[in-house]
């Protein structure tokens, strides 16, 4: 069975940042709603003009971004380059700027492959969005050689190096970064719940706030970004992530550090709960420290559903509704990105090739229940 968490908010007790918060949301919300209403909603020949546009064009409209991660080998398949074409205006790669990808060697650095994304998106009048600057994954062998033996300055060094020569090589096609990349870890045994990674060894809990540091000084008209998983569940994992990353964000904050936004990863799996409440209040209280929420990597899991593919779409696509709800509960959602457009593509169909109905468009580029879902449900 599928439970659907509430995302109706319980009364309670009234703080004056409560009052201070809930005017800004209303402030960001409120015009948003009166301009669709004062303009009537979409006609219906709008309406057939957008579905054969893509979702691109209706997230436009609104000054909104919809898009995509893709690695530049995809766009070698042509009726994908064209469906990615038509259905996005913003394009994240999806491995070409990690640091395996990056670094063949400490000296060099290989561009080749984001490139092609950038001309890519530059032909179809897309932005493009940077991931990942740091992570605990996808790092060569001899990054973590060299920092199991670093001192202290040299591990520092090697971080603000990289940071500063990517995100001025990529400046002119790239404003917006996922900075740090799922930090938190539930399963820690740090009371603070940082995950232990290479960075946290060689600089301990300093390395986050100094990656942010690094990627403003770069180039201080960045928009700089925490990213991660498993924010939005309703159960102990969820819970614990959610606080210790509220506890992340305000000492980033308390450190002066240059962050702005909060990524959802949003790998969605129909079969756990919801956060609801618990999952709203978390999102109200990062924007109260001034930072704009985005999803960043949506794409879901429900293959192991019981009954036919007609009712497991049903069932995820309204578990899907309750999640924008949920998100959208306290300020827009201005920017919606997938972990790819196409399950032709999904890195999910490594654990279940048969699976479909993971993103906008199936194996063979058609338009499945999601791509409906986020037109109605985000963009209408």
């Amino acid at each position: 069975m599928i439970h659907l968490a509430s995302s109706s908010v319980a009364s309670k007790k009234i703080t004056r940042r409560d009052t201070l918060c809930a005017f800004a949301r209303a402030a960001a919300t409120f015009p948003v709603l009166g301009l669709l209403n004062a303009c009537g909603g979409f006609s219906m020949s709008h309406d057939r003009a957008f579905r054969q546009s893509g979702l691109r064009a209706l997230a436009a409209r609104r000054g909104w971004h919809f898009g995509a991660a893709a690695q530049s080998g995809q766009l070698d398949d042509p009726a994908f380059a064209r469906s990615l074409a038509r259905e996005v205006n913003a394009l994240v790669p999806e491995n070409e700027l990690k640091w395996d990808a990056l670094r063949p060697s400490p000296e060099t650095f290989d561009f080749r492959g984001f490139e092609e994304l950038a001309t890519f998106a530059d032909e179809h009048g897309m932005i493009l969005r940077g991931h990942t600057l740091v992570w605990h994954e996808s790092n060569p062998a001899w990054l973590e050689s060299l920092l199991k033996s670093a001192p202290r300055a040299d591990a520092e060094k090697i971080l603000r190096e990289h940071i500063t020569r990517v995100t001025q090589a990529t400046q002119t096609h790239i404003r917006e970064w996922d900075v740090v990349n799922e930090a938190i870890d539930p399963r820690s045994s740090r009371k603070d719940g940082l995950r232990e990674t290479l960075w946290l060894q060689a600089l301990g809990d300093s390395y986050i706030a100094l990656a942010f540091r690094a990627a403003s000084e770069a180039d201080s008209g960045l928009r700089l970004v925490y990213n991660d998983f498993g924010l939005e569940r309703g159960d102990g994992y969820g819970e614990a992530k959610r606080k210790a990353a509220l506890r992340l964000l305000e000492n980033l904050r308390a450190r002066g550090a240059p962050i702005h936004g909060l990524g959802l990863q949003s790998h969605l799996r129909v079969d756990r709960p919801l956060g609801g409440r618990a999952f709203t209040d978390f999102l109200a209280r990062a924007r109260c420290l001034g930072l704009e929420v985005s999803v960043t990597e949506l794409d879901m899991r429900y293959g192991n559903l019981m009954g036919d593919a007609e009712d497991k779409d049903a069932l995820a696509q309204d578990y899907l509704r309750a999640y924008l709800e949920q998100v959208q509960q306290s300020a827009p959602l201005k920017s919606l990105l997938t972990w790819g457009l196409s399950d032709r593509y999904s890195w999910l169909r490594q654990d279940d090739d048969a699976a479909r109905g993971m993103l906008p468009l199936d194996v063979n580029l058609e338009r499945v229940p999601m791509w409906e879902t986020l037109r109605e449900a985000w963009l209408v």
